[in-house]
């Protein structure tokens, strides 16, 4: 639990109030009559507001004294365009560092001598061409990376090679 010093304006926990009062007895847990007279009083959280997280940030606003408790407030602030910028170019780049690792854990099955039948060669080449296409479709980064033949989820799904997904029982 979290504690607001109202004469310091400084948020303290139950060790740093313990240690700074070494000769006084507290009941624990900590009681709101016990702090009283120490000028502490709980600190919880207002809830935090909604947001648009591609565009905006939360950020710890004052605490504010209501009723004998102190809220930590929150405000929401606008993120600038490099920031927003940035975000998203390290989103594609981690998407495409995904991608690659799929690829490369599918180059086995692309060798002549792939023990898959000429039917399953054909289902991890169709896979490995949605990887590689990926990046071009409309939405990246936001949507998901195709499934791959060899990620089963072990359910007794079926795999679906047209849309590269694994379709639940």
């Amino acid at each position: 639990m979290r504690y607001y010093d109202t004469a310091t304006s400084a948020i303290v926990s139950e060790r740093q109030i313990l240690k700074a009062n070494p000769n006084t007895s507290f009941p624990l847990p900590l009681t709101d009559s016990a702090l009283a007279g120490l000028n502490i009083v709980r600190l919880t959280n207002d809830p935090r507001p909604d947001y648009d997280q591609e565009t905006q940030d939360i950020v710890a606003g004052p605490v504010e004294v209501r009723d004998g408790i102190a809220y930590q407030t929150y405000s929401v602030i606008d993120r600038s365009a490099d920031e927003i910028a940035n975000d998203l170019a390290n989103k594609k780049a981690d998407i495409r560092a995904q991608r690659n690792n799929r690829l490369t854990e599918t180059d086995w099955a692309m060798l002549p001598d792939s023990p898959l039948s000429d039917a399953d060669k054909t289902i991890y080449q169709n896979y490995r061409s949605a990887l590689r296409d990926f990046p071009a479709q409309a939405g990246f980064p936001n949507n998901p990376l195709p499934q791959g033949p060899d990620e089963n989820p072990g359910d007794g799904s079926i795999y679906d090679d047209v849309n590269f997904a694994w379709i639940a029982p």
